[in-house]
């Protein structure tokens, strides 16, 4: 996306002026490695669909983020 990476800058100073650490990695990379990508998908007609989620749990269950052997 032309621009990916301003309109990204953009975006984050706009929702999230306090979130300096993103703005500044934007800022320094200017564009080089980091952007903003648009997506486009289409489902087939005869797709079948997930029950939507409605909440998410509001506590956090800490658990190890990969398997060991037992």
């Amino acid at each position: 996306m032309p621009d990916g990476c301003q309109l990204w800058l953009d975006w984050h100073r706009l929702i999230a002026p306090d979130n300096e650490a993103e703005i500044k990695a934007l800022e320094d990379d200017r564009g080089e490695y980091l952007g903003y990508v648009r997506l486009v998908g289409r489902r087939r007609t005869n797709a079948i669909l997930p029950d939507q989620i409605l909440s998410v749990p509001t506590q956090y269950i800490k658990k190890p983020l990969l398997r060991t052997e037992p």
